[in-house]
């Protein structure tokens, strides 16, 4: 009789230190907080997700937006001014008058 009380005891222990692991682990109900997890793990990632389309939809305006600046200043870099100049050797005495003509340009070729 002894040997069936021994054994009940070691058995009710083990299954007491398994439940409280259990609970420690995953909490008063593992089907609770299975569900929670997966519910968090879940938005999470869907954040996450947001997360990465706005990093490449932002990286892309300012992508967009810089190749723009710089057609840009392509376009008005040689729109500026024209310069001309113009000689005439012989004018008077050899002094070589030279005459500098600044004339916008349009852009059209």
């Amino acid at each position: 009789m002894a040997h069936d009380y021994d054994s009940q005891l070691i058995e009710s222990v083990a299954v007491r230190r398994t439940r409280l692991a259990t609970a420690l682990l995953y909490g008063n109900n593992p089907l609770q907080r299975r569900w929670k997890s997966s519910v968090r793990t879940f938005f999470f990632s869907v954040a996450l997700a947001a997360a990465i389309a706005a990093v490449c939809v932002g990286y892309s305006f300012v992508t967009n937006l810089l190749e723009d600046l710089r057609q840009q200043q392509q376009q008005r870099a040689p729109s500026a001014v024209v310069l001309q100049i113009t000689g005439d050797i012989a004018d008077d005495g050899g002094g070589g008058g030279f005459r500098l003509t600044l004339t916008p340009h349009s852009g059209a070729a």
